[in-house]
């Protein structure tokens, strides 16, 4: 069961002011460059304050962030990526380190990193150690749990790359996007019931629910989510039992798991899911999981989408 903590991120600058009414109307492209001299102390969600000086050559831990340093203009200095990156275009191809949440130090060194980016996901903390005794600042950040957390990690990620103003403005568009998308889609009534099942294979099958980032898109998709619902904080191993008592009217699961599972056969043979509205209606959607899951830059576009599946599955 994991629980996400929200830690209070500072950024405290260190350089002189110089130029800063100029870059403030550059672009996050030619802002970046104006950065280069300058040091800045950032405090992550670890509580550990980075001194950065350096965004020349950038490594990320999680598809998320990949995807906002591209949408803030710097991913020309993304360098190499996680596993869990698919988009955008550009940074396929990039070496790739492993992945976050088993990470290894000698996989990021080997890419030379002048700064590296991870959220509370990131582990074990002995390699983040490993990383930042070589000499290269590591910034933890928190994992946004709700669209308020994300805006606000928008903005501290451009803190970071010293374009804060770029950082905000994203915050702000993905506000406005969201909003509207949420605001154009009829309404649901009666709400339905959706679970969230993650999957690997039949030995890998979790229900998530509150504190994940599954929760909100499901509420704003104007849907149930049955695993907060039934007191699961965090993921739990799905059981029958627990299955049949969410009663869930939608499943959604990613396609990778999915498939893993022999398809939706697959999925409806194992015990419970057939017994469940959703089973028994075959109501089961289905996203990559670097869609569904990476709570970032396309999150309104993810939102879209499940939104009009959702009401698809429900008018059918």
């Amino acid at each position: 069961m994991r629980r996400t903590i929200v830690v209070v991120v500072a950024a405290i600058a260190l350089a002189s002011c110089g130029g800063e009414s100029e870059s403030a109307t550059q672009s996050p492209e030619s802002t970046a460059p104006s950065q280069a001299g300058k040091t800045r102390v950032y405090v992550g969600a670890d509580g550990v304050s980075s001194e950065i000086a350096d965004t020349s050559r950038i490594v990320t831990l999680s598809g998320d962030l990949t995807e906002a340093v591209f949408e803030l203009g710097m991913g020309d200095s993304v360098v190499a990526t996680d596993v869990t990156t698919i988009y955008p275009p550009a940074a396929i191809g990039l070496p790739v380190v492993g992945v976050g949440r088993f990470l290894t130090a000698e996989g990021v060194l080997r890419e030379s990193p002048t700064l590296v980016l991870g959220d509370t996901q990131t582990s074990p903390p002995q390699a983040i150690e490993q990383i930042r005794s070589a000499g290269v600042p590591v910034v933890i950040f928190d994992v946004p749990v709700t669209f308020e957390e994300l805006y606000a990690k928008a903005a501290d990620i451009g803190e970071v790359l010293g374009i804060p103003d770029a950082g905000k403005a994203l915050g702000e568009r993905l506000r406005s996007a969201i909003e509207d998308v949420v605001t154009a889609a009829p309404p649901l009534d009666p709400a339905p019931g959706v679970a969230f099942v993650y999957s690997r294979g039949p030995d890998v099958m979790l229900l998530f629910g509150a504190g994940m980032t599954t929760k909100p898109i499901i509420e704003a998709a104007g849907g149930r989510d049955v695993g907060t619902e039934s007191g699961v904080s965090g993921t739990v191993t799905v059981t029958p039992e627990a299955i049949v008592a969410a009663a869930p009217d939608v499943i959604v699961i990613t396609s990778e798991g999915l498939a893993a599972l022999g398809g939706e056969d697959g999925l409806l043979a194992i015990p419970g899911f057939a017994e469940t509205p959703a089973g028994r209606a075959r109501r089961i959607l289905a996203y990559p999981e670097g869609d569904f899951l990476t709570f970032g830059p396309r999150v309104a576009e993810s939102l879209a989408s499940f939104i009009a599946d959702l009401r698809a599955e429900m008018s059918g």
